[in-house]
This record gives C-alpha cells, sequence and structure tokens, in this order.
C-alpha cells in the first residue's frame, strides 16, 4: 500500500514538478509619510516607459490624497510628428486658462472649470482676425514660443486611486535577492490615462470670447414662472447635491506635487535597497536574515481557513440534514430487511413441497448479520430521539 501511494506521488511529481523554491520575506509598510503607488499606463507600450532613455521624463507628479487623484506631466517632442498650428492654438488657450483660475487643473480635480473667472487685462474682446496674426507670428519664431509657454509641450496624464474595501485583495512587490524574495505591500494602485485638459481650456476660451464679443446681454420681457421643488422620495439621494459637494471637495484641495527622480539614478537604487527588503538591507545572508526577523505563524488552521472562504455553516440546518440522512437510511434498512423475509418465507415453501430431498438454497441473512443490522437501527433511533 506504501509503495502504491509513493509510487502515485513521484508520478504527480513528475507531471507538476517543483521548479525552484524560496524563502520568502514580507516586510512591514513604509512609514505613514511614505507611500509606494504602482502607476500603470495602459495606452503607452512597455518597451516605451516614460524614463530618461527614452526623452519621456517626467516633469511633475502632482496628488490630491483625500480625493485621490494623481496628475503627471510628461514632456512632447514638438519638432518630430507634431502639428505645430493646434499645439500654439491649444497652448496659448491653456496659458489664458491658468492666468484665469490662477494656476490649478482643468477636470474633475479643477472642479470642471467651475468659479473660473473672464480674462482680465490687455486683448479683452479681441476679434478672431487677432488671434490669426497671434498664432502667426508665434510660429514665425516657434522656438521663443516654446520657450515662453505660448505651445502645448506637455502631455497630462491622470488617474485615481483604485477603491479599496474589507474584501480587496493586498497587492505586493517582490524584489529577488540571493535566492530569496522579498515582499512589500503597496499602498495605492493608479491607472493614468491621457487627459485633454487643453480641449477643455480652448472650450473655456472660446465661451468667453463670445461672451464678451456679444455686447451687453439683451433686455428680455419680464415673465412669470412657476417654479416647483421635488424632494427626494425615501430611499432616494439627491445625486446633483451629492456631487456637486464632491467637486467643490476635490477642487478646493490643493495639489502635493513631487519631484521625479529617474530609476537609473544613485538615489533610486540607494531608495530601492534600503526599503524594499526586509531586515533594512540587500543581499543579508539567508540564515542570518531567519535568526533576525520572526516568523509568521498562521492565525488559523486547515479546517478554519476552509470554513473562512467557504459559504456560512448552518448548524441547526446541518444537523437537522444529518438526522434525516439517518432516518432515511434506517427505513431502507427495514424494507431491505423486509424483503429478505418475505423472500425467505416463500424460499421454506418451496422447500417443503419439493420430493426430491433438496435443501433450499433461498437467500437469507445469517443470524449474526441481523442482530448487525438491528443494533444499527438501534443507534440510529437514538441519534434521532437526541
Amino acid at each position: 500500500m506504501a509503495d502504491a501511494e509513493a509510487k502515485r506521488a513521484a508520478k504527480k511529481d513528475e507531471l507538476d514538478p517543483i521548479v525552484a523554491e524560496f524563502p520568502i520575506f514580507i516586510k512591514p509598510a513604509l512609514d505613514s509619510d511614505r507611500q509606494i503607488m504602482i502607476l500603470q499606463f495602459p495606452n503607452r507600450e512597455r518597451n516605451k516607459p516614460y524614463d530618461v532613455r527614452n526623452n519621456s521624463a517626467p516633469l511633475e507628479l502632482r496628488v490630491k490624497p483625500n480625493a485621490g487623484m494623481v496628475e503627471l506631466d510628461v514632456p512632447m517632442d514638438v519638432h518630430r510628428n507634431f502639428d505645430r498650428i493646434k499645439g500654439v492654438k491649444w497652448g496659448e488657450a491653456m496659458k489664458k486658462s491658468s492666468m484665469a483660475k490662477g494656476g490649478g487643473s482643468h477636470g474633475l480635480p479643477g472642479g470642471f472649470g467651475i468659479g473660473g473667472a473672464p480674462q482680465a487685462g490687455r486683448g479683452r474682446g479681441r476679434g478672431e482676425a487677432e488671434e490669426a496674426e497671434n498664432q502667426e507670428k508665434l510660429l514665425e519664431n516657434y522656438d521663443k514660443a516654446i520657450e515662453d509657454g505660448h505651445v502645448l509641450a506637455t502631455q497630462t496624464l491622470g488617474g485615481q486611486f483604485v477603491a479599496k474595501n474589507s474584501t480587496s485583495p493586498i497587492y505586493m512587490v517582490g524584489t529577488f535577492t540571493n535566492g530569496q524574495l522579498h515582499l512589500t505591500p503597496v499602498d495605492q494602485i493608479v491607472p493614468l490615462r491621457p487627459q485633454f485638459h487643453h480641449i477643455d481650456a480652448a472650450t473655456e476660451q472660446d465661451r468667453l470670447s463670445r461672451a464678451r464679443d456679444a455686447g451687453p446681454p439683451r433686455v428680455t420681457e419680464a415673465r412669470a414662472v412657476h417654479m416647483t421643488v421635488k424632494s427626494p422620495g425615501e430611499g432616494e439621494d439627491d445625486h446633483g447635491d451629492n456631487m456637486n459637494k464632491r467637486v467643490q471637495e476635490v477642487q478646493a484641495e490643493p495639489w502635493r506635487a513631487h519631484r521625479f527622480v529617474d530609476a537609473e539614478t544613485e538615489e533610486s537604487w540607494s531608495f530601492f535597497q534600503e526599503n524594499f527588503f526586509a531586515g533594512g538591507a540587500m543581499g543579508q545572508n539567508t540564515e542570518e536574515l531567519l535568526a533576525k526577523v520572526p516568523k509568521l505563524i498562521s492565525g488559523v488552521n486547515d479546517e478554519q481557513y476552509l470554513d473562512m472562504i467557504s459559504a456560512p455553516i448552518d448548524k441547526n440546518r446541518l444537523k437537522k440534514a444529518r438526522d434525516a440522512e439517518k432516518v432515511a437510511r434506517r427505513e431502507e434498512r427495514k424494507a431491505r430487511l423486509a424483503q429478505k423475509e418475505n423472500d425467505k418465507g416463500k424460499g421454506k415453501e418451496v422447500a417443503s413441497g419439493e420430493d426430491d430431498g433438496y435443501s433450499s438454497d433461498t437467500l437469507s441473512e445469517p443470524d449474526g448479520a441481523e442482530a448487525e443490522a438491528k443494533a444499527r437501527d438501534a443507534g440510529d433511533d437514538e441519534v434521532a430521539a437526541a
């Protein structure tokens, strides 16, 4: 028997062999003033990361921690495969919008343009012809226009923290060294996609320009308007008010700017070695590290773990189901014994009617088997009574 089990285990190992084994070390999360965020770029090719080697090192990272908003500014090549006319048009719109807002952003982080004041100073009421003339001047001295910020030379990527709850998985960053696997918890995961702030800015400037060119508003005849206010019913939320409050809170929270440090710099490597390995350093001996760090001990056994990941067990319903199963099994045995007794009686009648002296070979249960079946039935009766 043992040899057969050993052969089955060996065959299973051949089908699913163990390729490698690593001691796993789980590192605690970083300090409260630091966070590990995984920035995902769904619209970017994997072999073209935003870094110095690809001439696309990010210029600035902005975060609104409470709102969970993240924006990343990356440079664009404004000399190759670039529409200079649209670059000047959108660059001018972004610059004017930024001056009117006093900085900030567009979209949800900027409150969808709520509170944007009309542009003040010179140039108010300027017509489309003057706008076109200004663009021509900027295109003639294109490099100077880039330096002065009149050309859209950056792309903004934006996103939000992935929502988490009590059932959300815990993601970790894994690093290998000396045959060891070190895991560090991740604080946030943020998918970043291109934002169209330049389109929002151009639309906003067109709207303000039309309002200025239209002159004073027309005087309309006063009319009586009957207004009714419908209050939300039971179980309904006032989504309009909630959305406005959400936008105002997001807009009111200031951005926290962070500088970008390329992965290949000495500063990045130093931070990596100090913060992503258990024991506080990279390249430690496994035996020394095992003696230094505490061991991870499970707080549940195998049965408790299965109960945790399975559907809840109702003990009362389970007991009733088991009792019903025992009663059904007892009734089945009684019916089977009754059938055998019936068959036994028929066999005796056949045997007594025969003249050749042969004994009956009718199947009948020995006395010991009957006693054993009666004992099992008595045990089931006691369980059912309980």
